[in-house]
């Protein structure tokens, strides 16, 4: 068998007719695989000769692979469903099957383009592509979108023609749009791409001037504006797409951890402030110290209002101030495998929970920073929950006015990684959960104000991980309120010491009470 022709389809019953009897003379075989078609593509095919195998859509790449698995010939020629061999090359394809020491294994073939009725020669769209080559001697990888052909031998260029009808309408090209842009930005996430507001725009516009000035679009009249203006949309809507799915899939592995005792008022602005970011975590952790029925039902509240949200409430009996059982209860309930800690009396800056997972890092847990409010300004906060507060860093009732700033170039400047204890607070600090695990949570002996975030830094170190404190990014204000009774700091101080002093690495009381 010399030849087989492959091809994947879906939806095609206006073309196949044709692309199959432009090469039916030369092929021995026409493999089809169908992407569960739902017009009259199979049985077009079927009628023209040829072999069709209905497969779930898997993406481009793992498609034709399972085309060229099929393919039984000396030689494949790979066409896509809306291209046309032409009788010249036709001819070509004959006389190089059938010589018995052809110039190479592997070709690529010149591709004249028909979009809008009319043959586009410049634009960057008159190009080679690689269709013929020798059984089993190319490769295609097995991306989902703009896959590509690997092969060791070498490449020679066959110019007569292949001619692609690429579109026929402006509504075809939009629908078009839309399904390919959806597959390129899946293809983008897997790889872990993200796009800014600038690479959106930029390469948008970019993709215009390059198509239709530098590329000489501008020659192929009406036709070649279109192609530009349309593939610049297209370049918009597959980036926009990236961006709008790294945002909904960044926060799916992550839980937020929120501690709350008695403050409705600071939950219903922390709570708030939860639902601007511009990620949402996988689930919210109410960690609860035994609140009374205000707090409960305006948990209630937010659980009715905001389903998608997942908020859990994690509550215990009131019996004194157990902070660290709290947290403990509420991690070992939380799905996440990266857990961002938080205090119900912050406000978060809308960029919080996004910050704490770009920043998140193996071998590590996160410090973030945060700005101490007022009482007459936090008074107000709790009434209009939401300010742009870098519009008040010259006001007064603000301290440590710099972590208002949101910076990423001053951020990765400020970044310090290290084993203090200096700067570590519990109200804003993330984990990996199985690093919690690994030091058994949260050290329950430790009880009333003070020292427990400080004893498991110890703990963590103890067993290699480090900190990462983070400037400038993760910003969260602090609502003032009375300070907690600390008449347990002393006795909490020695506690600590003594794990500094044995190099304790495992919390005595801790998650494991919950397993």
């Amino acid at each position: 068998m010399k030849l087989s022709v492959g091809l994947i389809t879906f939806n095609e019953e206006n073309r196949i007719g044709k692309t199959i009897d432009a090469i039916k003379d030369i092929a021995d075989e026409i493999i089809i695989v169908d992407s569960e078609s739902k017009d009259r593509t199979v049985e077009i095919s079927e009628f023209k000769g040829a072999k069709v195998f209905v497969e779930k859509w898997k993406g481009y790449g793992p498609q034709k692979n399972s085309v060229l698995e099929k393919c039984q010939g000396e030689w494949v020629l790979l066409l896509d469903a809306d291209e046309v061999v032409s009788p010249e090359l036709r001819e070509k394809i004959r006389s190089i099957i059938n010589d018995k020491k052809p110039s190479s294994d592997v070709y690529k073939i010149k591709l004249r383009n028909i979009a809008f009725g009319k043959e586009i020669k410049f634009g960057g769209w008159d190009d080679y592509v690689i269709r013929l080559w020798k059984n089993e001697k190319v490769k295609i990888s097995n991306r989902e979108v703009h896959e590509q052909y690997q092969t060791e031998s070498k490449i020679e260029k066959i110019n007569e023609k292949i001619i692609h009808y690429t579109y026929d309408s402006i509504e075809e090209f939009l629908e078009k749009l839309n399904r390919y842009t959806s597959q390129s930005a899946t293809e983008y996430i897997k790889h872990k791409k993200s796009a800014s507001f600038l690479k959106i725009y930029s390469k948008m516009l970019f993709r215009f001037v390059k198509m239709y000035i530098l590329q000489l679009g501008l020659l192929d009249g009406y036709e070649g504006y279109l192609l530009a203006k349309y593939s610049s949309i297209y370049t918009m809507t597959k980036y926009t797409k990236l961006r709008e799915a790294y945002y909904n899939t960044l926060g799916k592995d992550t839980s937020l951890v929120i501690t709350t005792y008695n403050w409705p008022e600071a939950l219903k602005a922390c709570l708030n402030s939860v639902l601007a970011q511009t990620v949402k975590p996988r689930e919210v952790i109410i960690a609860d110290d035994g609140s009374r029925q205000e707090t409960i039902d305006l948990v209630k509240d937010f659980q009715q209002s905001y389903p998608w949200l997942n908020i859990i409430h994690s509550w215990q009996e009131d019996d004194g101030f157990r902070l660290s059982m709290s947290r403990n209860k509420a991690i070992n309930c939380a799905s996440g495998k990266y857990l961002i800690i938080i205090d119900g009396d912050l406000i978060l800056e809308k960029h919080f929970i996004q910050d704490h997972i770009e920043n998140m890092e193996k071998g590590y847990f996160v410090q973030g920073s945060r700005v101490i409010v007022d009482e007459k300004n936090s008074k107000n906060l709790l009434k209009n929950q939401m300010p742009n507060f870098i519009f008040r860093l010259f006001e007064k009732g603000f301290k440590n006015k710099a972590n208002m700033i949101r910076c990423g170039i001053l951020s990765k400047m400020f970044i310090k990684r290290d084993k203090k204890l200096s700067g570590i607070r519990g109200c804003n600090m993330a984990f990996f959960k199985e690093d919690l695990q690994k030091v058994n949570g949260f050290e329950e002996k430790i009880q009333g104000w003070g020292r427990e975030d400080s004893e498991i830094a110890v703990r963590l170190y103890n067993n290699g991980i480090g900190k990462k404190r983070l400037k400038f990014k993760a910003l969260v204000y602090h609502i003032y309120h009375k300070e907690n009774d600390r008449s347990k700091l002393k006795e909490n101080d020695e506690f600590l010491a003594n794990v500094i002093k044995d190099g304790k690495m495992r919390a005595e009381k801790g998650l494991n009470q919950y397993e």
